[in-house]
């Protein structure tokens, strides 16, 4: 075993100085026989086939060693790949993999009637239909939630306790237990209906697809409408619609809509408790019609600020945030295709919106129609996405008559001990560094295309087709994440993105390459859009998320206010060449700030699930010693356990080297 531990220790930090140590081991001795050469005369020809030998046995040494060390390293990283699939199997694991803004909700209101009525889930259903299958209840009641608390609470929390221990103090203390752990699974506490008792999970399926659809209308008329304002302020700036107003007050006017509408998140989810899903939803549409209307009759500057600015920005996290807790009370199991399904109208909407806006511009000579026609448009299709959204098991909104009732509603979404866990604040950084970069990159690319002499027609088809990309894009990063890995991919795409920003936008002077630069950078830049909410649900407890979440939305939010501000100051106009150079190069050092905190996130997660790997292996290894196995798979079992704590204890190490290791360890994470 000892011979095992030193191939995990050579493959982790000494390969490089093993190689260099056999390479300057050859070369010493070559140069002892060439430098006797020199004095004695020519070598015999035995010696000179001896060197001859020696040099190929030792080659044939450093390459046997390196295939050992590989092999080593592939079969570590498979074992815990294996394990990885083995727990995606449970139920209560691909819950807590793919927690959602809708669950936490659920297990909020759940753990307040479960606090008041104190009823006991006991029957299983799928799609409300009852289910007495033991074996489905005991898969769930194995795996409890806590991976993400300490290692001694999550060993207590996965022993299974009879059901004669859910009894009183006394009962338990008969059998031994001193403190009953009254941690549920997770997805007992999210998905049991407190009504009936029952544990209802999602049926993945059946009218979910039409929840999915009205989901992506809503996308399609807020964020996918809202990616056409761009078209609306290059024409502001070309024909001087507003006397007086400077290109920083329509750049502050487009982050404006994107800060309103992620800050508010937050506010608009504790609203939805209060009021209700659909009435947050209808007031939301109102305001977003009457936006679109007055903006259409604006003749000064603080109009446009108060209406395409301000309303339009209410009204987006209005009907957004409301309609995505819908779909994860529909979808378990196919929760990332549905996901995919809704995320399509952000760029889809981009694609019609924006070539419809330039259009109307062309056709109308003015804003106004164009404004009054999308503002119609999209008023319908939010009323027909709610007429035909329906929760599947809703939680009640608590009403406006108590105000204690209010006030804990808010206090589950901020939460001051988010801040105290640093993970926590370097996902917030990490979501800002990216989503400035995607927005500064999405705003400036238009302009970027008319200072190289293309038309605004071409600008403007530039940007349907990084929409277009978006919409193939964004579904395809929610399997892929599901796949191999959400902090893998992020990493991956987040490359992908710096090398784009600095190899390929930079050179790209013509039609042709600004088209093939909108397809790849339109396939991955809504990376943090689409791996925000799961990175947080990998990173904290159930209890947690709601805090967390809102912090992540709240923290960033400021910046995205001045984010094409930055970028229009980042100009130089006297530059003919390329104007936008500076603001290019920033964009790509957001893009790099945000690969080295992912980076740093990915090494921490997995630190945390082989730590918890660890303690399950040495309390395992505990039971194997307290008992006596004779037969050939029992000793099997007892060096496959023995090579795990070998290799955690290794990889857990202290220091810089076994931090970077773990950093770049190939594992599923």
């Amino acid at each position: 075993m000892s011979t095992q531990s030193n191939d995990y220790v050579s493959a982790s930090s000494g390969m490089a100085s093993e190689i260099s140590s056999e390479v300057s081991s050859i070369n010493s001795s070559q140069l002892a026989s060439y430098s006797k050469a020199s004095i004695t005369g020519p070598v015999p020809r035995s010696d000179l086939h001896s060197i001859k030998s020696n040099d190929g046995s030792r080659k044939l040494s450093i390459s046997r060693t390196l295939t050992n060390r590989l092999n080593d390293i592939k079969k570590a990283v498979d074992d815990d790949n294996m394990q990885t699939e083995e727990t995606s199997a449970d139920v209560n694991k691909i819950l807590e993999s793919r927690f959602d803004v809708a669950d936490a909700i659920r297990l909020h209101h759940n753990e307040s009637v479960q606090s008041k009525l104190n009823i006991p889930a006991t029957h299983t259903t799928t799609g409300g239909a009852s289910s007495s299958t033991q074996s489905s209840a005991s898969s769930i009641q194995n795996d409890i939630t806590g991976h993400k608390a300490s290692m001694d609470s999550k060993l207590m929390r996965n022993r299974v306790y009879p059901a004669s221990t859910k009894g009183s103090g006394k009962d338990l203390e008969a059998q031994g237990i001193s403190e009953f752990e009254p941690d549920e699974p997770t997805v007992k506490r999210v998905f049991t209906n407190k009504s009936t008792g029952q544990l209802e999970l999602p049926p993945d399926g059946g009218y979910g697809w039409v929840v999915a659809f009205c989901v992506f209308l809503t996308m399609f008329s807020t964020w996918g409408c809202n990616a056409s304002f761009g078209v609306d302020l290059a024409y502001y700036l070309n024909h001087d619609t507003y006397p007086g107003a400077s290109k920083y007050d329509y750049a502050l006017i487009a982050g404006l809509t994107v800060f309103l509408g992620q800050i508010l998140s937050p506010l608009v989810m504790a609203l939805m408790r209060i009021i209700g899903l659909r009435t947050t939803m209808l007031f939301g549409d109102a305001v977003m019609l009457a936006a679109y209307l007055l903006a259409s009759f604006t003749t000064k500057l603080w109009q446009l600020y108060l209406t395409q600015g301000f309303m339009i920005g209410c009204s987006i996290s209005l009907i957004f945030i409301p309609a995505t807790t819908v779909l994860p009370g529909w979808f378990l199991k196919k929760r990332a295709v549905a996901m995919g399904v809704s995320l399509l109208g952000t760029g889809a909407g981009g694609v019609v919106y924006g070539l419809a806006t330039n259009k109307m511009l062309s056709d109308f000579g003015n804003t106004r129609w164009c404004l009054r026609i999308i503002g119609i448009s999209c008023s319908i299709s939010v009323l027909v996405a709610i007429a035909l959204l329906k929760e599947r098991n809703p939680t009640p909104p608590v009403g406006l008559k108590s105000p204690r009732a209010m006030f804990e509603q808010l206090k589950a979404m901020f939460s001051l001990k988010v801040i105290t866990k640093p993970f926590v604040i370097l996902i917030a950084l990490w979501f800002m560094f990216a989503l400035f970069a995607y927005n500064l990159m999405v705003f400036t690319l238009s302009s970027y295309a008319i200072s190289k002499g293309l038309s605004s027609h071409d600008a403007t088809t530039l940007t349907a087709i990084l929409n277009g990309s978006q919409s193939i894009g964004r579904p395809l990063m929610g399997l892929a994440g599901d796949k191999f890995g959400r902090a893998n991919v992020t990493i991956v795409l987040t490359t992908l993105l710096t090398i784009y920003m600095f190899a390929f936008w930079i050179p790209a002077h013509t039609f042709v390459q600004l088209i093939f630069f909108s397809i790849l950078v339109g396939s991955c830049v809504g990376v943090a859009n689409v791996m925000n909410t799961v990175l947080i649900a990998d990173m904290v407890k159930p209890e947690e998320f709601l805090p967390a979440w809102a912090f992540v939305n709240y923290c960033g939010a400021p910046f995205l206010l001045v984010c094409e501000v930055i970028a229009q100051a980042l100009t130089v106009e006297k530059d003919k060449s390329n104007p936008y150079l500076h603001a290019q190069i920033f964009c790509g050092c957001c893009f790099i700030a945000a690969l080295i905190l992912i980076s740093i996130l990915r090494e921490y997660s997995i630190r945390m699930k082989l730590t918890e790997r660890q303690a399950m292996t040495d309390e395992k290894l505990k039971e194997w010693k307290a008992s006596e196995y004779d037969t050939d798979s029992a000793e099997e079992d007892w060096d496959k356990l023995r090579e795990r704590k070998n290799k955690y204890d290794i990889l857990l190490g202290p220091g810089t080297k076994k931090y970077f290791l773990r950093m770049v360890y190939p594992m599923k994470v």
